[in-house]
């Protein structure tokens, strides 16, 4: 059986358990001491050795990074479209992990830690970016849903829209409004519509934001 080591209220831990719950695969959570600081333990660094969670084993198999697990159970597990093998999607999803990585994390994920896990940092400017990140992908989502395209970067479901949805479905913890983002919220429902939808503490199902 598959080990996730991460934690339930962690975007990232949740990413991987969500795309695990689509391709109906079973795995074992094991929970990472955060408070005790497992995670920068010698045992866990050998795991990681940048120290942090999610980390998956699969057998003598041993990944980190939550895009990076979202690719090898993609590839390993999933059906083509969920990583699509042609350039050109390929290059789609790719630019839309690395905005979950970088614009998404940075911003609404920050503003999410800082006043839910108490983190450092400076909270007006990731609300500032967040709400800037949140309209670049409502005139994104927008521009597609126009075209009858329902996900972010291809015709299909894909990791890409796994990787960006925890933290835009969250950023209401982290005080950033996700009222009047029709797209978005269009975009969530058929997120959560997918069968083998799962939740985590601070998403609702559907959702019951006004649009």
């Amino acid at each position: 059986m598959l080990k996730l080591h991460g934690l339930e209220i962690s975007g990232n831990t949740y990413k991987a358990q969500l795309l695990l719950s689509f391709l109906d695969i079973e795995y074992q959570l094991l929970p990472v001491d955060i408070e005790n600081k497992q995670h920068k333990s010698p045992e866990f660094l050998r795991l990681n050795p940048r120290g942090e969670f999610p980390v998956l084993e699969d057998k003598e198999n041993i990944i980190w990074d939550s895009q990076a697990i979202l690719i090898y159970l993609a590839r390993t597990y999933g059906d083509k479209h969920w990583f699509p093998d042609r350039a050109l999607e390929m290059a789609a999803v790719a630019q839309w992990l690395s905005v979950a990585n970088g614009d998404i994390f940075n911003s609404l994920a920050k503003a999410r830690s800082i006043l839910k896990l108490s983190y450092p940092g400076d909270l007006q400017d990731c609300q500032l970016k967040g709400k800037s990140v949140l309209i670049m992908i409502e005139q994104h989502l927008a521009s597609r849903q126009a075209k009858g395209l329902d996900w972010i970067a291809t015709e299909m479901p894909s990791i890409a829209d796994i990787a960006c949805y925890p933290y835009i479905a969250l950023c209401e913890e982290g005080s950033i409004s996700l009222n009047n983002y029709k797209s978005i919220h269009n975009w969530m429902s058929n997120i959560q519509n997918i069968s083998g939808y799962i939740s985590m503490p601070g998403i609702t199902k559907p959702s019951t934001h006004e649009t």
